[in-house]
């Protein structure tokens, strides 16, 4: 017999203060704050990478009020604590995304950036193929032809979608006309020449909020949320062994609702990826995967409302928090003003504890990462509004 994950426990909720106990602190660090008086600010989603090649994980973000595009590298244990050392990738106006891809095979990490408002653009940053990796000057920024003013580009995932070895993205939009965009890439020196991308559209959407690409046994699937309109909800789409490449998506679940970030984790004792998935505005739902994922799951379970003392939620992530083995969920929320707290996590029994203090107002997608490298994970996320920036939480486990 199965064993399943109960999550429809008591909805009894132990409130503690937004700014958490003794026992439970988290230390709030700045990787980098918001900086208005020097255009910085809106720092909006983090992606995560060894962009040097040392074995320790780099960041990425983009700054949307700043137009900034920005690396910063892992300064070792010991300095992990104070601000890192960062790059200036590109300057683009109202970055929504930015994530690191090798698209020219030449053994450093480019940056795609995906840009809404005025902008509307897809944009690559290459990295300089000889020379500093760090001296921002040296970095170039071009715009994918066709892109320009098109849509409000949102997310994108770096994949080898047709196998041929090169990295391809697929990327998806919001508003009017939306869908979720695949670009396949030419292949090594001319991988540089944008106008060769092959763009083809895999689906309509409303807005696209997370695009994952992952591998079960022999198959792979792309996983995605939508946010807004007649098609929002949680999809899966085989990856084909020829063109079209990717093929037709299905909801799976949360067909109507809100859907926001989503995290794939064995929530169960089988060996298939189930779905945790963030609704506004107070759910966090876990879809366990069937034997065919490509049709509706009827399984599903919801952990209990986040209560009044968060925002509402935006991103949730699965790890191991704690010292147990059985898996924990951490959220970040929007929304949360006043005394309301803005990152949390939860145990299987919906127990929330909270992790921020109630300074900030609007964080993004999460990495559970070890940042300080002592074992335990992380809570890697930004804050957007209140001028945080990029920030992480370190557990008070060890």
């Amino acid at each position: 017999m199965k064993t399943r994950i109960l999550l429809h426990i008591s909805a009894t909720f132990l409130a503690l203060p937004a700014t958490g106990s003794a026992e439970t602190k988290w230390k709030q660090h700045a990787i980098e704050a918001a900086d208005p008086a020097n255009h910085l600010a809106g720092a909006d989603g983090i992606r995560v990478a060894d962009a040097n090649g040392d074995g320790r994980p780099d960041l990425v973000t983009g700054w949307e009020e700043g137009k900034t595009i920005r690396i910063y590298l892992h300064p070792g244990k010991e300095n992990v604590r104070e601000p890192w050392p960062n790059i200036t990738a590109g300057n683009v106006t109202a970055p929504e995304d930015a994530v690191f891809a090798d698209l020219d095979g030449d053994g450093r990490l480019d940056v795609v950036s995906a840009t809404e408002g005025k902008s509307r653009t897809l944009f690559v940053h290459w990295a300089p193929g000889q020379g500093d990796y760090t001296d921002s000057e040296l970095w170039e920024t071009a715009a994918f032809p066709g892109t320009e003013a098109s849509s409000w580009w949102m997310f994108t995932e770096p994949c080898d979608v047709d196998g041929d070895g090169d990295i391809d993205l697929i990327v998806g939009t919001k508003s009017a006309g939306a869908a979720v965009h695949l670009f396949l890439n030419p292949g090594g020196e001319k991988a540089r020449s944008l106008q060769d991308w092959q763009i083809s559209k895999v689906a309509d959407a409303g807005w696209i909020m997370t695009l994952r690409v992952i591998e079960q046994g022999d198959q792979k699937m792309l996983v995605y949320s939508d946010r807004k309109g007649e098609t929002s909800g949680v999809y899966f789409a085989p990856l084909l062994k020829e063109a079209p490449w990717i093929g037709e998506p299905v909801c799976i679940g949360a067909s109507g609702e809100e859907v926001m970030f989503l995290d794939l984790a064995h929530l169960d004792d089988d060996d298939r990826l189930d779905v945790a998935v963030a609704i506004r505005p107070k759910t966090i739902r876990i879809y366990y995967q069937p034997e065919n994922p490509f049709q509706k799951w009827e399984d599903e379970a919801d952990l209990d409302l986040l209560p009044e003392e968060f925002g509402d939620a935006k991103a949730v992530r699965v790890g191991l928090i704690d010292d147990d083995t059985i898996p924990d969920f951490a959220i970040t929320c929007e929304r949360a003003n006043g005394k309301k707290a803005g990152a949390l996590w939860a145990d299987m029994f919906s127990e929330f504890t909270v992790v921020s203090d109630a300074t900030g107002i609007k964080y993004d997608r999460i990495e559970l990462i070890d940042l300080d490298g002592d074992g335990d994970l992380d809570f890697l996320t930004c804050e957007e509004r209140a001028g945080l920036g990029v920030i992480w939480f370190e557990n008070p486990l060890k």
